[in-house]
């Protein structure tokens, strides 16, 4: 008799946290949805009034960035540079030094892609 008890109590634990599963997916789609409506009232709220509410403005889908810096001349940067030049030297140069190391390699490969320059050793660039 126990052991019936045992197995007894074992499925109904189970049962239950089977609905548990079931009532969490529900109330996370729940809240998805309410994100949803919240976001389409906001949207209608500004497009009636032509402004937005008192609440501030939206936070959905938008990211949190930096103070806005003056876009680099590219074509500058490159023209100062002498006819053979490294990484560092792009590195020391006045404004390609505001990016990181990882973004002046990207704009070395777009050089390389549009043909402007050529790759003469490791980390040893050439002006074409």
């Amino acid at each position: 008799m126990a052991r019936d008890l045992k197995v007894s109590v074992r499925r109904q634990i189970d049962r239950l946290r089977k609905e548990l599963a079931v009532a969490t997916g529900r109330v996370a789609a729940l809240q998805d949805e309410i994100k949803r409506h919240e976001l389409v009232y906001r949207m209608l709220d500004v497009q009636k009034t032509g402004k937005r509410s008192r609440r501030g403005p939206s936070t959905a889908g938008t990211l949190k960035r930096g103070p806005r810096r003056a876009m680099i001349d590219w074509n500058a940067v490159f023209t100062t540079l002498p006819d053979q030049f490294t990484l560092e030297t792009m590195c020391a140069h006045k404004t390609a030094s505001e990016k990181p190391r990882a973004y002046l390699r990207q704009v070395v490969v777009r050089w390389s892609k549009e043909g402007r320059i050529k790759r003469t050793g490791r980390g040893m660039y050439e002006k074409t």
